[in-house]
């Protein structure tokens, strides 16, 4: 019994030695090695976390943080073969881990003035317009027009107002790709004609919906689609495009000093001028081609802006089902002194670091 004791005690004297990050490794193959590893005193899940945020897909999708969670939206799709999702939501109180929600559309209330599917999206909080805080701009894929919906809550279900702004009425070919935000009280379109990138400023009222403001102002030149801007401070705004590259896609950005530009890369030349601004995501080696960035964030600590794009795995760009696969990402980007990104980034799934906070 004395033995006993005396072995137990030396068992939990050692133990107590050892740091809690270290753990044991019994040589289990038989070949007589035994170690200890030192794994750090933090967990992955502690400082990190893992893109893709999403799978299989959220195609041409949006995000919005609403008024006590993130919401992100994505066309319309079928993750499953044969089950129609109408604009299906997703809620997050993180950025970086998502649940499943309801569809942004029931089967009765989905837009009709057009035939095809939900094929991208917008949604912001406008939270003074009582009783109708969550706007959604959209196409349908075989229309050529911008249609409207709103809804009480960010994931839905909209209430369809139907067509809003068509591509006559922008004297253009076509129309596609709506980005809606708001700052504090003021509304802005964006969307993307056959001459380049335009925004709009709105009037949003419950009853009467939504109507121009003045008149649009073109922000960025032939070659930019699927923006999305992203307001730091009251004169650091930033831009963030679709440009095409090498067959692909990337992600490029540039700043203003105002919502309705001029926006301009480093050396001052504006996207109106023929800038193709700065690079600032590009394919990487198993995600490829980059593209609708969706909205973005700053971390807490103000030293990265979070960006929410969608990419392609390589190699897998379909689902089963036949729909697009276009994971969710969100990628941490470093902000230099000046104001500019610190540097360029590829599209990577796996750990990523820092988490948002």
């Amino acid at each position: 019994m004395k033995n006993i004791i005396k072995i137990t005690m030396a068992a939990v004297a050692l133990g107590a030695l050892l740091p809690a990050g270290f753990s044991s490794c019994t040589d289990m193959s038989g070949d007589g090695i035994d170690s200890i590893l030192w794994e750090g005193s933090r967990n992955p899940e502690n400082t990190s976390f893992r893109n893709p945020v999403w799978e299989p897909s959220l195609e041409a999708g949006t995000l919005v943080k609403g008024a006590s969670m993130y919401v992100a939206l994505s066309a319309s799709t079928q993750w499953t073969p044969g089950l129609v999702n109408i604009c299906p939501a997703l809620t997050s109180n993180n950025l970086m881990t998502w649940i499943r929600a309801n569809d942004g559309f029931t089967a009765d209330g989905q837009p009709l003035w057009a035939e095809g599917r939900v094929n991208s999206l917008s949604v912001d909080y406008a939270r003074a317009v009582t009783g109708a805080t969550y706007w959604m701009f959209y196409t349908l894929e075989g229309g050529n027009a911008i249609g409207v919906a709103s809804a009480t809550t960010a994931q839905g279900p909209y209430t369809d107002r139907g067509e809003f702004l068509t591509a006559e009425a922008v004297q253009s070919a076509s129309i596609r790709n709506p980005f809606f935000f708001v700052v504090s009280t003021a509304y802005y379109l964006c969307y993307t004609a056959n001459d380049g990138i335009y925004i709009q400023r709105l009037t949003l009222n419950r009853t009467r919906g939504a109507s121009l403001n003045g008149t649009a102002t073109k922000i960025a030149g032939t070659g930019f689609d699927d923006i999305c801007i992203y307001r730091k401070s009251s004169d650091e705004i930033y831009l963030f495009a679709t440009v095409s590259s090498a067959g692909g896609s990337e992600i490029r950005y540039a700043k203003a000093e105002a919502v309705t530009g001029p926006y301009v890369d480093k050396s001052g030349v504006s996207l109106t001028d023929g800038s193709q601004g700065e690079p600032l995501i590009a394919s990487g080696n198993e995600l490829v081609n980059p593209e609708n960035p969706m909205r973005a964030f700053l971390n807490s600590e103000q030293t990265h802006v979070f960006v929410a794009y969608n990419a392609t795995k390589s190699g897998k760009s379909q689902m089963t089902s036949g729909f697009a696969r276009k994971p969710l990402l969100i990628t941490p980007i470093e902000i230099g002194e000046d104001g500019w990104f610190s540097q360029s980034v590829t599209a990577q799934e796996g750990w990523t670091t820092p988490r948002f906070e």
